[in-house]
């Protein structure tokens, strides 16, 4: 039996030599990457962070467009034209003065002759083909338009305030987005140590029993349940490091990197836990929280939208000016200009009550949006307070529960190696230790996680928040 536990002992030890000389054979250099590092890469690659930073500059370009409708608008443009037709031929002589009393068929009106009066001036009615090169600047000047505008503008600077509050409400997210990966990355890593640790305590069990086994102290069966638990152990640490790889694969892909990356990350970040009671708390969530802000933005932009909708009920007035040259040839051309004013009030339109209703509708779904946006803040809030005070307890007591279970498992080791505990209480002690270790790794998990959610909820989720936790993150 002690040739079957060394064999199967340098089989695994020969298996993870190679396995260790292939890896770092054809493993890429190691990435060591802090919190602040992560969040900066995951804010400059990742598809959110991109989205929001795009509908932000949208949002820009809206209220530039907007303001430009405030502005004159000066048009250039150079057409030919070739036509016989009657009309259009005594324009364009008009236009290049050079029409002329025989254009009008003089040559055939007779003073003496009354009935040529009825006659059909042929140079009038059939003047042959001809053509007209003009250039036109043109400028549209406008003065007032219901209102319209103005709307506009505002519904443009309402919408950019809530794009740009939409931008920090997404960066905020991807940031707690990181820590969950990060903080889960170094969990996962705490995981595999626990389970390492684990697989030692395995191997002496075994060795150990081996021993007691030659001084006839224990019995076959017992040798196996130690070889049974530590395949066991095997196993868990395998798990574990699967955990591992699929931790930094996440967190390689929120970053950017290729999910192959060997990220090897710092300290783990612990964010602070705000202060103050929970109406404080909840009164600084819904005048902080950019997620709320922008709402209240859309809601702005949707009042301003009824001013749009109101203008097509008001007159409008505008005003214009135009140069224009015309000419058979572009030397040639004759100057003529055009300046002039217009009103105009639309009376009749059954589809303008059918614009306000919806710019009105559009306002009420934006109160309903905000108003389930603020009770859902209270709600996440006063759940990330009672999470985030449930958690630090529940670290204590893994932490009292480690400590109690390490002192357990020493006596029960020592009574055990004197023959004087059962193998069976021995592995249920050490099993018992795995558990309080692992429970102690998820609990300094989730209590970092508890209480990013609690400042993403009071819109502080940002590193100028994190910034003292992320560079003196303990490690525990």
């Amino acid at each position: 039996m002690m040739k079957t536990y060394r064999c199967r002992n340098r089989r695994r030890c020969w298996a993870a030599s190679m396995a260790a000389l292939f890896a770092v054979v054809a493993a890429p250099a190691v990435q060591a990457m802090d919190f602040a590092q992560c969040v900066h890469d995951a804010q400059k690659r990742n598809p959110d962070a991109l989205l929001a930073e795009a509908q932000a500059a949208e949002a820009k370009g809206a209220l530039r467009s907007a303001n430009g409708d405030l502005l004159p608008k000066v048009t250039a443009s150079f057409s030919g034209a070739q036509s016989n037709n009657a009309l259009t031929v005594f324009g364009m002589k008009l236009s290049q003065r050079v029409a002329t009393f025989n254009d009008f068929g003089a040559n055939q009106f007779n003073p003496s002759d009354p009935q040529s009066l009825y006659t059909a001036p042929n140079n009038l009615d059939h003047p042959g083909g001809y053509h007209n090169l003009g250039t036109e600047i043109s400028l549209a000047i406008p003065i007032w338009n219901g209102g319209a505008v103005r709307s506009g503008i505002s519904e443009a600077e309402a919408m950019l305030r809530a794009a740009q509050a939409g931008d920090r409400y997404a960066r905020q997210k991807l940031v707690f987005t990181v820590l969950q990966a990060y903080d889960g990355l170094i969990a996962a890593k705490a995981g595999e140590e626990v389970a390492e640790k684990a697989l030692r305590a395995a191997d002496n069990y075994v060795k150990t029993t081996q021993q007691l086994l030659n001084q006839g102290v224990v019995v076959k069966s017992d040798l196996l349940s130690a070889q049974v638990h530590q395949e066991e152990a095997v196993l868990a640490v395998q798990q574990a490091k699967d955990n591992v790889s699929n931790a930094r694969a996440n967190l390689a892909l929120l970053i950017g990197e290729p999910i192959s990356t060997p990220i090897q990350v710092d300290a783990p970040v612990l964010p602070p836990q705000p202060a103050g009671d929970t109406y404080a708390l909840e009164q600084e969530a819904i005048a902080n929280n950019p997620g709320i802000r922008a709402l209240q933005e859309k809601v702005r932009a949707a009042q301003a939208g009824i001013g749009v909708a109101r203008a097509a009920y008001l007159p409008h007035v505008n005003a214009m000016a135009k140069q224009e040259w015309n000419g058979t040839t572009l030397g040639n051309a004759v100057p003529s200009y055009t300046v002039g004013g217009q009103i105009s009030w639309n009376l009749l339109d059954f589809s303008r009550s059918g614009q306000m209703d919806a710019a009105q509708a559009k306002v009420q779904v934006a109160l309903a949006n905000l108003q389930k946006a603020q009770d859902d803040t209270r709600l996440q809030l006063q759940k990330a307070l009672l999470a985030t005070k449930l958690a630090a307890q529940r670290v204590k007591t893994r932490e009292l529960a480690v400590r109690q279970s390490e002192e357990a498992q020493r006596l029960v080791r020592l009574r055990y190696q004197n023959g004087v505990e059962t193998l069976t209480g021995l592995l249920r002690g050490q099993a018992a230790l795995d558990q309080s270790r692992a429970e102690l790794v998820q609990a300094r998990y989730a209590e970092a996680v508890e209480r990013g959610a609690l400042l993403l909820a009071l819109g502080k989720m940002d590193m100028q928040t994190l910034t003292g936790a992320a560079t003196t993150g303990e490690t525990k």
